[in-house]
């Protein structure tokens, strides 16, 4: 088989893999929600998706920056995965950016593997263990970018929401506390009883989120859950003092439910608005920390299957070991 044919096939495999990694990277971009979702089944699929890219990406690249010489061939290559990269993500300023990193990354890993290959006697898979690190960092960050303008796009567009499952976690942990309190009867004096114990329950829950927000926007925050607060029960005594009957507990207790969700929402989000444009900043880099931890946990993986592939290639005929000599420069006296 012809040399630049075998070059050829090697290319495609890692333009495949860049265009592969594109997608996953604009599903990532397009899929921020998923990291505030219980929906267990599509964050495992796309984190599954995305271990697969990068794997492929590692694999792919170790074989191209291995074999394909001369050297500048092998940069010709990752220049055109990266371009692959673009057309499988978008064609925009962010995404130009992150690709660029992974492109700059790619030609530092290729040149230390061809440093470590020709210090070698025989050759070895050692010189891409080293380097490899260099790749799938990059590649972390670009997984970590695409999270980041895509969110930071949502929120400049419809400012930041609370996720709704932590706004249940919160209300279900107050409900419990609004049974306790609840009288059997609906009576007025029962319920007027029952909102000064609430209103002291809640006051201590809302002192112990105003403590981990700024100070200069705790007060604010403060006093409008507390304006939220004194409505959501000035309308729950008022519905007492229609319903008489214990049958209408629920009911009453359905109504404040709904007012005292709003209170929360709205005091949350009031006090997280001046910082709202730091939060996607906040989650890419613990993103990137959880990220790169599983990533160079299992980066073994891809040279055991390289250890693998190297031997089988050689074995197919598609690879051959030559032996050469060289003139070595020496001071001597």
């Amino acid at each position: 088989m012809d040399k630049w044919l075998k070059v050829a096939f090697f290319a495609a495999l890692l333009i495949a893999a860049g265009y592969m990694f594109g997608y996953v990277c604009k599903q990532t971009q397009q899929g921020y929600e998923l990291l505030f979702s219980l929906s267990a089944k599509d964050a495992t699929h796309l984190a599954l998706w995305l271990l697969a890219a990068l794997g492929a990406m590692a694999l792919t690249a170790g074989l191209v920056a291995a074999l394909v010489r001369p050297l500048w061939a092998c940069f010709i290559i990752f220049a055109l995965s990266a371009l692959a990269m673009l057309l499988g993500w978008e064609l925009n300023a962010s995404s130009g950016v992150l690709t660029a990193v992974y492109f700059i990354a790619s030609l530092f890993y290729a040149n230390g593997i061809a440093e470590g290959l020709n210090d070698r006697l025989n050759f070895s898979v050692g010189p891409i263990w080293h380097s490899q690190r260099i790749l799938l960092i990059a590649l972390v960050i670009v997984v970590c970018g695409s999270f980041y303008f895509g969110y930071a796009a949502e929120i400049d567009r419809a400012g930041f929401s609370i996720p709704p499952y932590l706004i249940e976690i919160i209300m279900d942990r107050i409900e419990e506390e609004i049974n306790k309190l609840l009288p059997e009867t609906a009576g007025e004096e029962a319920i007027v009883k029952f909102g000064e114990q609430l209103e002291k329950a809640l006051e201590e829950m809302a002192k112990e989120v105003g403590r981990l927000l700024p100070e200069d926007v705790r007060e604010i925050a403060m006093v409008q859950f507390r304006d939220q607060l004194t409505r959501a029960l000035e309308e729950m005594e008022k519905e007492a003092s229609e319903r008489m009957q214990a049958a209408d507990r629920e009911a009453i207790l359905a109504r404040f439910r709904e007012q005292l969700r709003k209170a929360l929402v709205d005091f949350v989000q009031s006090a997280i608005r001046p910082y709202q444009r730091w939060i996607p900043l906040v989650l890419a880099i613990n993103l990137f920390t959880l990220l790169t931890t599983i990533t160079l946990l299992f980066s073994w993986l891809p040279i055991l299957i390289l250890m693998v592939v190297f031997p089988l290639l050689t074995a197919l005929g598609v690879t051959k070991v030559v032996t050469e000599t060289r003139e070595v420069k020496r001071l001597v006296i």
